[in-house]
């Protein structure tokens, strides 16, 4: 899929996504919200348990998984930069991203998983704590992971963005 396809479909399902979830969108102030998503929201589906797979794949520093799980023209987005590839994330922040995750503590605290059709959502904030590089590491991260069903009925991340 081409990156200005990913991003019409991305802007698309973000506005699928918040119609179901309108009780959930609020403005920022400083306004008491009674309504509290729902932590974790569809963790049993195939889709989550890929974002699973895929985390764990990290961490481990298992690349064939990592590979297996993205799709070719992944569009990876942190930091401020753009990986428009699998051979492009393979080559340049894979590797630093393993070993970031290698010895740390990540505290999920929330995940939703959504899917329409052949295309899955995944949202999720975690808490990240440990030593990289002789630095204490205590960061809150947020993620958004897009999948798509494939021929095979497998999921594959098409496009995934951390802040």
């Amino acid at each position: 899929m081409k990156p200005r396809k990913v991003v019409t479909l991305l802007t698309g399902l973000s506005l699928l996504f918040s119609a179901g979830q309108s009780s959930l969108l609020f403005a920022h102030g400083d306004e008491k919200h009674t309504t509290e998503p729902t932590a974790f929201i569809g963790m049993e589906t195939a889709p989550a348990k890929r974002v699973q797979q895929f985390h764990q794949a990290l961490k481990a520093g298992d690349e064939a998984i990592v590979k297996q799980l993205l799709a070719e023209d992944v569009l990876i987005y942190e930091g401020g930069n753009a990986e428009r590839s699998l051979a492009d994330y393979a080559s340049h922040h894979m590797g630093a991203d393993m070993a970031y995750l290698k010895n740390l503590t990540i505290t999920l605290k929330e995940q939703q998983v959504k899917v329409v059709g052949d295309i899955a959502i995944s949202t999720a904030i975690s808490h990240a704590t440990g030593e990289y590089k002789s630095k204490q590491i205590d960061s809150t991260a947020m993620e958004t992971i897009v999948l798509s069903k494939q021929h095979d009925g497998s999921w594959k991340i098409i496009h995934i963005h951390w802040s």
